[in-house]
């Protein structure tokens, strides 16, 4: 039976609940399908500028190399050692998390399938096993989410760590989305799907490990 203990329940007696968390999630990923819906036709102004000032300024070497980040075999292996370090250390909560992180290839191929935006012209580097639509850009949400989740497990609660993990989290992101639209993968508009269904993902996934960890496991 799992045991409990002052730590986890709320000041009013009962367990944390992963609705917060979860429904923060689904409002995001409402707007997520909005500005989709707004820009599955032609792109917007601010497509065709910001594409034309990154495909020109932005480094070829840097391309190459934040657009390898995002690659699917890359997302896939770092979700599953997180998983399997998270087990080794005990956390199976953590473990679960990196697991339903993995399904976020899931969230945004049925975006793909809804929206159905044509890519950039000019593009090459399409992964697509059931859709090759550019709306939202995967590379974005796969590194947002494992990004995230590994802050989430090993960079601490709090102090200088954290807040200097998140910012390289927020960094890394945002160069994977200019790396995305100077190589003519994807639109700006794409890129900003990917971050918001990225941290939508994120937040169910931490929303639920939160819950799992408090519902089933004694404190450190």
């Amino acid at each position: 039976m799992p045991s409990f203990t002052g730590t986890d329940l709320r000041a009013d007696g009962r367990r944390p609940h992963p609705a917060p968390g979860l429904v923060l999630g689904l409002v995001v990923v409402a707007f997520v399908f909005a500005l989709g819906l707004v820009v599955r036709g032609r792109p917007l102004a601010v497509d065709t500028a910001v594409t034309d000032f990154l495909a020109t300024s932005f480094p070829r070497a840097a391309t190459d190399l934040f657009n390898a980040l995002g690659e699917l075999p890359v997302f896939g292996a770092i979700g599953l050692l997180g998983a399997a370090i998270c087990l080794l250390r005990r956390r199976p909560s953590m473990a679960a998390a990196f697991v339903l992180g993995l399904c976020a290839e899931v969230a945004t191929t049925v975006v793909k399938v809804a929206i159905d935006r044509p890519r950039p012209p000019g593009g090459t580097d399409v992964e697509a096993f059931i859709t090759a639509a550019t709306y939202p850009s995967g590379h974005v949400v796969r590194v947002v989410v494992v990004a995230g989740l590994l802050v989430a497990a090993f960079a601490g609660r709090r102090g200088m760590a954290r807040w200097l993990s998140i910012a390289a989290v927020i960094a890394v992101a945002v160069l994977v989305g200019c790396a995305r639209i100077a190589s003519h993968e994807h639109w700006p508009t794409d890129v900003v799907g990917g971050w918001l269904l990225g941290v939508a993902w994120l937040a169910g996934c931490l929303s639920v490990e939160a819950w799992l960890r408090r519902r089933f496991l004694r404190p450190a």
